[in-house]
């Protein structure tokens, strides 16, 4: 039997390349035909899907970042960078009402780009820094010797720096920079922070994407296949990712894609699948979000297109079977079964150990 593993990190100590291999040793064990796939979904697991899909090589990039020390990978003609490193934690609040700056991302983008390459795909995902890309505009401003102060002129020499490269992000989230269910609300439920901060960021922020739209609007975009339109770029779908420099990268002709399709598509998911018999993902909660645009929901939607069952993996599970089988999934499992009310919880044990168990039980019900 062909069994593919796609999976996404299915907990914080276990990345998606750890989440593969306790999924296959089973089926491996068994004599099985089994093919490892990492995912991740732009948030996480960009670099480390690609580099186990395709290879390449990986650099350290120096960061502005206090301790933090970036990576690229280049592949092909294409290199890839995640923002997650540079863009962690609960910032404090600046006097200015914006949380953190985006400006270290500055530093790797203009490495990727220095790498001589065609393509450029950058990892953002959900983040309490938030400054609307103000920081990441300023810096590479700083850089190329240019007015950081939106307008006409700023903006056009901004995007030159990006002319010979096609840039695409892969978002993972979906949120809008601005607006009632944009990234500046979903500050709110971050640790110390509140639905006042939450909104005089969005204040703040608001007005600067303004200034840069009403400067769009007098500029000729250089990506003509950018998804986004101006001049409403901070409303636009994914535009919150890394605390608003998505929006800032499609001001400069980026493409905003949703991270799990994205990095299905560089991995290769589509060929693999129509290869197997079988296809196992995972993913921290299997729940609405992941049954929407998550790993599960992609993995399931490309093996329903060639009649492929799909099993799907959770430490947490939150669905019904029909909300699997709208995207695919034949059956869902959670690491650990449930217990009954009132009874003790399990004892802890190596997450490692409770996935391979798991993973047999699957291969019980599953092998032909």
């Amino acid at each position: 039997m062909h069994v593919l593993i796609a999976p996404d990190a299915i907990a914080p100590m276990l990345s998606a390349t750890d989440t593969a291999a306790a999924l296959a040793r089973p089926w491996q064990d068994r004599g099985h035909t089994v093919r490892q796939l990492p995912m991740g979904t732009g948030t996480t697991g960009l670099i480390e899907a690609v580099a186990a899909a395709r290879g390449g090589s990986t650099h350290p990039v120096p960061s502005a970042a206090p301790g933090v020390v970036a990576e690229m990978l280049v592949a092909g003609a294409t290199t890839y960078v995640e923002a997650a490193p540079l863009l962690s934690g609960v910032p404090e609040v600046g006097s200015d009402g914006l949380l953190g700056s985006t400006a270290p991302l500055a530093g790797l983008l203009l490495a990727a780009v220095e790498s001589g390459v065609s393509r450029l795909v950058v990892g953002l995902g959900p983040t309490a820094v938030h400054d609307g890309g103000r920081g990441l505009l300023s810096a590479l401003a700083g850089e190329l010797g240019c007015s950081a102060e939106p307008g006409p002129e700023s903006l056009t020499a901004l995007r030159e720096a990006f002319r010979a490269v096609r840039v695409d992000v892969a978002a993972g989230t979906d949120l809008p920079l601005l607006g009632l269910h944009g990234a500046g609300a979903d500050l709110a439920r971050y640790p110390g922070l509140d639905a006042t901060t939450a909104q005089r960021a969005e204040n703040v922020v608001g007005e600067q994407v303004a200034q840069w739209e009403r400067a769009a609007q007098h500029t000729t975009r250089r990506n003509l296949l950018a998804a986004d339109t101006a001049p409403r770029l901070g409303r636009a779908p994914h535009s919150g990712a890394g605390g608003g420099a998505a929006f800032a990268l499609a001001l400069l002709g980026a493409r905003l894609l949703p991270g799990p399709e994205l990095v299905a598509t560089e991995v290769g998911l589509p060929a693999a699948v129509a290869e197997t018999d079988l296809v196992i993902t995972a993913a921290p909660a299997l729940d609405g979000a992941a049954m929407h645009d998550g790993v599960p929901a992609v993995v399931g939607l490309t093996a329903m297109e060639v009649g492929v069952p799909v099993v799907a993996v959770g430490w947490e599970v939150h669905t019904s079977r029909r909300d699997g089988a709208r995207v695919g999934i034949s059956a869902t499992y959670p690491v650990i079964e449930a217990r009954m009310p009132g009874s003790q919880p399990a004892p802890s044990s190596d997450p490692m150990t409770d996935l391979q168990t798991r993973a047999e039980r699957i291969v019980k019900t599953w092998a032909q």
